[in-house]
C-alpha cells in the first residue's frame, strides 16, 4: 500500500512539473528572440521534467534505477555546457565578455567550489582570453567523457544486465573526477563575470544557482541511498530488495525536488523580471534602464 501511494503521488507531482515545463517552454518560444538563446534556455528549462520523469520511470522500473541514473547525470553534465555556452550568448563572445570585464577591473577567482573553496591564499588571476578558454575547456570535456562513460555503462548493462552492476559502478566513480573538473570550471567562470550588468538584468545567476544546487542533490542522494540500503536501513523487504527499495525512495524524493525547482524557478525566473525574454513588455524596461544606468556610469 505505501509503495502504490507514493507512486500515486509521485506521477501526480511529476505531472505537474511536466506541466510547468511546458508552460515555461511556451514563454520562451514567444518571447525570447535569439535563436541559440531560446535553445540553450529551454535545455536548461527541461532539466527538471527530464529527470523527475526518468525518476519517475525508475520507481515503476526499480531495476532500471542505474540506467536512470546514467542518463539523469548525462543530462546534468550537458546542462553544466549549456549554461557557460549560454554565458557568452549574453556577451557575444568570449572576446566582448572578457573586453567587459577588464573595463570592469574584474580578476579571475579560483577560490571557488568544489575543489579550491578552502584555499583563500590562492591569489586572483589576470584576466586573459587563453584562461578563460582553458575554463570553458573544463567545462566541456565533462559531458564528452560523461557521453563516453554512459556508452560503455549502457553496452555492459545490456550485455551483463544485474551482472554488471559492480562494473557500471567503476566506471561511474572513474568519471567522478571529470564532473568535479568540469563544475570547478564553471564556478570559476560564472564566479568571476558575477556582478556583471548584463546578467543581473537576466537573472542569470539565479538559472545558475538553481541548477548548481539541483545538481548538487541529485549528485549526493545516490551515496547516501546506497550507503543506507547496505547499512540494512531499508531491511531485507518484502516487495523489493533492499537496493531497489533504496532508490525506489531515492527516485521518489527526486521527483519532488524537481517539482519544486520547476516551481521556484517560474517564481524567481518571472517573464516580467527577466531581461531573457526580450520581447515581454515589462523586460524591455528592465533592458533599457539597465542600458541607461550603463551609459550614465560612461558619461561620468
Amino acid at each position: 500500500l505505501t509503495f502504490i501511494l507514493a507512486l500515486v503521488i509521485s506521477t501526480i507531482i511529476s505531472l505537474a512539473t511536466t506541466c510547468l515545463g511546458a508552460l515555461h517552454i511556451f514563454y520562451l518560444s514567444f518571447y525570447v528572440t535569439q535563436y541559440y538563446r531560446r535553445g540553450f534556455i529551454v535545455y536548461l528549462a527541461g532539466t527538471a521534467p527530464f529527470v523527475s520523469l526518468l525518476s519517475l520511470v525508475a520507481m515503476y522500473m526499480p531495476r532500471v534505477w542505474f540506467l536512470s541514473h546514467l542518463l539523469g547525470f548525462l543530462y546534468f553534465s550537458i546542462a553544466l555546457w549549456v549554461i557557460i555556452c549560454l554565458l557568452m550568448n549574453i556577451f557575444e563572445g568570449r572576446q566582448k565578455m572578457v573586453r567587459k570585464m577588464k573595463n570592469g577591473s574584474s580578476r579571475i577567482s579560483v577560490q571557488t567550489p568544489p575543489l579550491c573553496c578552502v584555499f583563500p591564499c590562492l591569489p586572483e588571476l589576470e584576466l586573459d582570453q587563453r584562461r578563460i578558454r582553458f575554463c570553458e575547456m573544463m567545462v566541456f570535456q565533462t559531458p564528452c567523457i560523461r557521453l563516453i562513460f554512459t556508452i560503455l555503462s549502457l553496452m555492459l548493462y545490456f550485455e551483463y544486465q544485474d551482472g554488471a552492476i559492480l562494473a557500471l559502478k567503476i566506471l561511474d566513480f572513474i568519471s567522478l573526477p571529470s564532473l568535479l573538473i568540469g563544475i570547478y570550471g564553471t564556478h570559476i567562470l560564472v564566479t568571476t563575470v558575477s556582478n556583471l550588468d548584463e546578467l543581473i538584468s537576466c537573472r542569470y545567476i539565479v538559472v545558475f544557482r538553481l541548477l548548481d544546487f539541483y545538481f548538487m542533490f541529485y549528485g549526493i542522494q545516490q551515496p547516501i541511498f546506497d550507503f543506507m540500503a547496505r547499512a540494512g536501513l531499508f531491511g531485507c523487504g518484502t516487495v523489493l530488495p533492499s537496493l531497489e527499495t533504496a532508490f525506489f525512495w531515492k527516485n521518489f524524493v527526486v521527483v519532488i525536488e524537481s517539482f519544486f525547482v520547476s516551481l521556484i524557478s517560474t517564481i524567481l525566473l518571472n517573464p516580467s523580471r527577466s531581461a531573457f525574454f526580450d520581447k515581454y513588455p515589462s523586460s524591455r524596461s528592465v533592458a533599457s534602464s539597465v542600458g541607461t544606468c550603463e551609459y550614465n556610469i560612461q558619461q561620468q
